[in-house]
């Protein structure tokens, strides 16, 4: 199964294939660079459950409106909050590797 099957598995809502053939790769460049990680392992990727599991539930919030920071009636309008929320971020504290700066 590849990455995007997975995700689309592991989806509580249905996103189109083009959706998450634009987004699970974006994610997996997010993951890698929060984590400082690049999940090789013999030449491979391979993401552990929490990854996946992050990936699938970020792609959701996006397709939500929980997104939406705040709205107006007249000539509407939406502003959105793009960050994710700690509770999603959190899945990926177990993966994260230290970065050391030189000073």
């Amino acid at each position: 199964m590849t990455l995007i099957e997975e995700v689309k598995a592991i989806m509580q809502r249905s996103a189109s294939d083009e959706y998450l053939n634009v987004m699970v790769p974006l994610l997996e460049d997010y993951v890698k660079a929060e984590c400082n990680n690049t999940f090789r392992k013999n030449g491979k990727t391979v993401y552990p459950g929490g990854v996946k599991i992050f990936i699938a539930k970020a792609c959701e919030h996006n397709l939500t409106v929980s997104g939406v920071s705040s709205k107006r009636l007249g000539t509407v309008s939406y502003s959105y909050d793009l960050d994710f929320p700690d509770s999603l971020r959190r899945l990926l504290n177990p993966y994260r590797r230290v970065r050391f700066h030189a000073f």
